[in-house]
């Protein structure tokens, strides 16, 4: 049986750390340095941490890999990472700098078959594949977040063909809930858990312990959010928290 995980998510413009709503690049509000936040998070021993630069495949920017570096020197816990990875290079010089995995989305959309040397180089295990996805016109869709649109690709049949080519987990956010805090909805896990055979990752809308209990419960093997995890509040505070193992054992999380 995996062990679950209780992940925090840096999401990153760039060097700088942000909160974003449903996608919406209006709601951006800065945070602070990520480094600090890896530090802060080294003293609540994390299970894993993702870090998602979700600016640098829209703008075609390269991969801030000084960043990555300064990361992964101060980080005591795994790391995954992705945004902007385009090839196996880059995938490579990732895991060489100190990250566990590779986090893939728009390239595999493009191209599924980038799976295939990346998987050959750095193993299956070391690669997630994201999933952005929307409920409309009654059905689950992927999003694209580069154009802002529902792609027409089927997504039960995308969940078979990257598994097919072979990856190591399955990262799903809901763009409608992610970074609102409105409650985590695991319907779209009932809706693909036939479909799925690697472990799930799950990110959206979750606002308490007892939504990452919910979803720890389910037939998910981790839970990641960037915003439980690290608020802003009004006068500008920041706010850092997660499980203790206490905790985590008296809610069942463990």
């Amino acid at each position: 049986m995996l062990t679950k995980r209780i992940a925090p998510c840096l999401i990153l413009d760039n060097e700088k750390l942000i909160h974003r709503s449903r996608f919406d690049d209006s709601t951006d509000r800065y945070i602070g340095d990520p480094i600090n936040a890896v530090n802060i998070f080294n003293d609540y021993t994390v299970d894993e941490m993702f870090i998602i630069d979700i600016t640098a495949s829209k703008t075609n920017r390269n991969i801030n890999y000084n960043l990555l570096k300064d990361i992964a020197g101060e980080a005591f816990f795994p790391l995954a990472y992705g945004g902007g990875i385009k090839n196996l290079d880059d995938a490579e010089k990732i895991i060489e700098i100190g990250f566990e995995k590779v986090i893939l989305n728009s390239q595999v959309i493009k191209n599924p078959n980038i799976l295939l040397d990346i998987k050959k180089a750095i193993g299956a295990q070391s690669i997630v594949v994201s999933i952005d996805i929307i409920f409309k016109d009654l059905n689950y869709s992927i999003y694209n977040y580069i154009n802002k649109k529902p792609i027409s690709l089927d997504l039960k049949k995308y969940v078979k063909t990257i598994q097919k080519i072979g990856i190591g987990e399955i990262l799903i956010t809901l763009v409608d809930l992610d970074g609102t805090m409105k409650g985590s909805n695991l319907d779209i896990i009932k809706f693909l858990q036939d479909e799925i055979n690697v472990p799930i990752i799950y990110k959206g809308g979750s606002s308490s312990v007892e939504d990452i209990k919910k979803v720890i419960s389910a037939d998910v093997n981790a839970f990641t959010s960037s915003t439980i995890f690290i608020m802003k509040k009004p006068n500008g505070g920041i706010v850092f928290n997660y499980p203790s193992e206490k905790d985590k054992s008296e809610y069942g999380i463990l």
